[in-house]
């Protein structure tokens, strides 16, 4: 660049007396920085429209929700369940012969389970069994067929008193010898 001379843009200020009159000593504006305005201007302009769009103000209406649009839905109203029964009804029935041997959960380690019945004289289930070597029976009792006032249950294998089980709720873990035919599990009443 020579010396005295201006970048491009710039023009030299000319004297208060000569060409024009203009006093003032600033350069003049192209039309370069009037675009660069004008394009500050508008991104700032489009930022806050849709600022004020996604924050709810504006209704920008494409369809979706605002995200801060209350839900339009009814809140979901639960009811109390309904008061327990003057008298017992049972949920399920239970065929003539009182057989419940597949309306029941079971499960034996060694050996099967041939029949289980529900004995209504004596308030008990009773399983019958065939068992070659020790092993265990699983019952999972139901309230719709037998139950317990104190939640507990007592049991006989083969007629003879057995307190080798575990009681988990309704479900009995009854551990058998080899040879056991019949398990009898006694509750204080039985449902038909």
């Amino acid at each position: 660049m020579a010396e005295g001379a201006l970048p491009k843009g710039f023009e030299r200020p000319s004297d208060s007396g000569s060409q024009g009159g203009s006093s003032s000593s600033a350069p003049k504006k192209r039309g370069i920085d009037k675009l660069g305005i004008s394009i500050a201007i508008g991104i700032t302009a489009v930022a806050l429209i849709l600022g004020i769009g996604f924050t709810g103000i504006l209704p920008m209406d494409l369809g979706l929700p605002s995200v801060m649009e209350p839900a339009t839905t009814a809140p979901v109203v639960q009811q109390a369940p309904p008061s327990s029964p003057s008298a017992y009804v049972p949920m399920k029935s239970i065929p003539a012969n009182n057989d419940v041997i597949d309306r029941l959960d079971w499960s034996i380690s060694k050996g099967d389970v041939v029949s289980m019945y529900l004995d209504k004289s004596s308030s008990s289930l009773v399983v019958h069994t065939v068992t070659a070597d020790d092993g265990e029976l699983f019952v999972g009792l139901n309230a719709d067929y037998i139950g317990s006032d104190d939640g507990t249950f007592f049991i006989l294998v083969d007629n003879q008193e057995h307190e080798d089980y575990e009681q988990a709720g309704m479900d009995l873990y009854i551990n058998l010898p080899a040879g056991a035919e019949t398990v009898e599990i006694f509750g204080d009443y039985i449902v038909y």
